[in-house]
């Protein structure tokens, strides 16, 4: 598994498989995963994390104490 790290606003970290993407507007982002299907919705403010929307199945962690979210899925193997 070969993670990247993406810096979001308000001090949060995002870790996610290096094969998604991730689009930002203001404080709410979405990624997409390997076939362009959508992941995750959220948001961050200071002290909040809120989610959107998220595929069934997503299976995601968040650190508080570092402000990090991440996304444990990967992607699909052929």
């Amino acid at each position: 598994m070969a993670n990247k790290s993406h810096g979001l606003k308000n001090g949060w970290t995002l870790i996610i498989d290096k094969s998604f993407k991730l689009f930002s507007n203001a404080n709410s982002y979405v990624i997409l995963d390997d076939e362009n299907d959508t992941v995750m919705h959220f948001s961050v403010s200071d002290s909040e994390f809120e989610v959107f929307s998220a595929n069934w199945g997503l299976h995601y962690k968040v650190i508080l104490g570092f402000k990090t979210i991440k996304i444990l899925n990967l992607p699909e193997e052929d």
